[in-house]
């Protein structure tokens, strides 16, 4: 596979007569290649936006009945019965849930960490092997791109590092989720320590990493923001909430 993208790399640096367009090209052919994998993915992840506060509810409601459970609250004999009624209807809602949606908290993101991590890996990987024969790989090694005289050098303004953190940053912003009630303090923390770690991440990779591979990131991040962005707009129909599902009303979502 790494010899595959080494070739690709020279191909298409070959047909657009430009590294910096070869490594674009070569991004972007990748999630085309992979697209029906990447709309299963998004159906899954943007599902989970909606499934997972429904999910939160019932798992809160199952784990205050199991705490009541056998009078443990000071409910004595009534507040034990109530307790095992509570248990057996919220496993009853759980098990409906989770056999009409087969929903985990994780779905959606097999794809990102199935695929276009590996694949992001492997050409990391290929790029190094670009760089430690340059001999065979001169035409590429050689070529000059935007402002630089080699991709396969760090680049010396860190634009390219700061575009890839960017990228990231704004499918994080662009796509996030509504934070659930009560939850909008956590929220703006997770918000902050994600830019935080994305600023960090510029000074500390720039001047060691090569600039295609930040022009790697960097597309890849774009196009992962902009298609979820478009496909959660036009293209996605949220799921239905099960009355079987629901929580008498005043104890959850309803």
């Amino acid at each position: 596979l790494m010899d595959t993208l080494q070739q690709s790399l020279l191909l298409l640096h070959s047909a657009t007569g430009d590294a910096g367009a070869a490594v674009v090209a070569a991004a972007l052919l990748t999630r085309v290649v992979t697209a029906p994998w990447n709309a299963t993915s998004l159906r899954r992840r943007c599902d989970a936006f909606v499934l997972m506060p429904v999910y939160m509810e019932l798992a809160k409601a199952y784990s205050d009945a199991q705490a009541r459970r056998g009078g443990r609250n000071g409910g004595g004999a009534d507040g034990a019965a109530k307790a095992e009624a509570d248990l057996q209807k919220a496993t009853a809602r759980f098990q409906a849930f989770t056999e009409e949606t087969r929903f985990s908290p994780v779905q959606g993101l097999g794809y990102q960490l199935g695929v276009v991590l590996p694949i992001g890996l492997t050409y990391f990987g290929a790029l190094y092997g670009i760089m430690n024969h340059p001999d065979a790989f001169r035409s590429f090694v050689t070529a000059p791109s935007l402002w630089l005289d080699s991709l396969v050098l760090p680049d010396p303004y860190g634009v390219l590092p700061c575009l890839s953190a960017l990228a990231l940053l704004a499918n994080a912003e662009l796509n996030a989720n509504p934070p659930q009630p009560g939850q909008e303090d956590a929220a703006e923390y997770f918000k902050l320590v994600m830019r935080g770690a994305l600023l960090t991440w510029v000074p500390w990779t720039a001047g060691s990493l090569p600039a295609a591979t930040f022009l790697f990131i960097a597309t890849n991040g774009l196009y992962t923001a902009l298609i979820t962005w478009f496909y959660r707009k036009y293209c996605w129909s949220p799921p239905k909430i099960s009355s079987g599902w629901q929580l008498p009303k005043g104890k959850g979502f309803r």
